[in-house]
């Protein structure tokens, strides 16, 4: 697991270029950002581009200024990584 927000090359990727690189790595990218990241992965679906997996978050569920944060979504994340969705490529999960 890496985080962008912590690599200055990845800091500065756009958001499908992100992707790419993380899948690249073999990585799934964890975001809030689900208009802008589902138009890419829906865009990929039609033109055969694959991606490593894309878990999508809610700033209301995970709100960085509450004080269960960050240790709810860590939970939430461990969860997910003890039973991932099925499939090596192409799979979309919202974090509940």
């Amino acid at each position: 697991m890496a985080a962008a927000a912590d690599d200055p090359v990845l800091a500065s990727l756009p958001d499908e270029e992100l992707l790419r690189a993380s899948s690249r790595s073999g990585r799934a990218v964890v975001t809030e950002n689900a208009r802008d990241f589902d138009r890419i992965v829906r865009s990929w679906s039609v033109t055969g581009e694959h991606h490593a997996g894309v878990v999508f978050t809610s700033p209301r569920r995970y709100h960085r200024g509450s004080s269960s944060y960050p240790a709810n979504l860590v939970t939430a994340l461990g969860m997910l990584m003890a039973d991932p969705p099925s499939g090596d490529v192409d799979w979309v999960y919202w974090l509940p």
